[in-house]
Order: C-alpha cells, then sequence, then structure tokens
C-alpha cells in the first residue's frame, strides 16, 4: 500500500519557493519511490471548483527545458531543502539537509550563556557518567 504523500499549508508550502530540494517521489503503482533534485520555482494552491490539487512547479537540475513541470504534494513522500552543494570534490553532494527556516527551531537553549556556570560553548564542564 501507498505511503500518503505530504501535507503543507499554504505558508509551508510558499516557504519552498526559490529553495534547491531533494524529493523522494511516488509516481505509479508497483514502481519503488525514487530521488530527485529540483528548484522550486512557483506553487499552485487548490481552489474549490477551480483547480483540484495543489502542486509545486519545478525546475530538474539536470533539464534543458524552459517550462517548470508539476509535482502534485500527494506524489511527495520526503522534502528537504539543500542548504549547500559540495565543491571540493569529496563526493558529499547533499552535505547538511535541513528544513526551510520560515520559523526559528525553539530549541531551548542555556538562559545565561557566557556566565561563570555556563561558558559560550553551552557546556557546564560536569562529568556525565
Amino acid at each position: 500500500m501507498r505511503k500518503p504523500g505530504i501535507t503543507l499549508d499554504t505558508q509551508a508550502a510558499m516557504a519552498y519557493i526559490g529553495e534547491s530540494v531533494l524529493m523522494e517521489l511516488y509516481m505509479d503503482e508497483g514502481e519503488p519511490p525514487y530521488w530527485c533534485c529540483v528548484h522550486i520555482v512557483g506553487v499552485v494552491l487548490e481552489k474549490e471548483g477551480v483547480w483540484d490539487y495543489p502542486y509545486f512547479m519545478a525546475m530538474s537540475f539536470t533539464s534543458d527545458g524552459r517550462t517548470p513541470s508539476e509535482i502534485p504534494f500527494m506524489d511527495i513522500l520526503t522534502i528537504r531543502v539543500m542548504r549547500y552543494r559540495d565543491r571540493h570534490g569529496s563526493g558529499n553532494v547533499l552535505g547538511r539537509i535541513a528544513l526551510p527556516n520560515a520559523e526559528r527551531s525553539g530549541a531551548a537553549l542555556p538562559a545565561r550563556r557566557d556566565s561563570f556556570t555556563v561558558p559560550s560553548n553551552g557546556s557546564t564542564g560536569a562529568a556525565h557518567p
């Protein structure tokens, strides 16, 4: 049975515009999902009575075409933003993969950094058994 595609609200979908992303796509029954790299250049949202399903307008890294491809949200199993590409020839073309920075992560940080109890690197210096 097929896994459901991603569900994005308008704000989340718009955050991907202008980003280079790695996508895991599911297209046909019986075929395994595949991965591709694309540049997101636009979003078409569903509108009752006008358009039935939302999709990204995307340009492939390898395409010579002048028009973007349509990638429906329901066909996307995974999507990750690519922040940079390897220029040193190490073979690590994906590097760090992260979600778009629409909002801050909300991760907890020490309340007081660079104090006598918590240095700037966040370490308390206590031993952890």
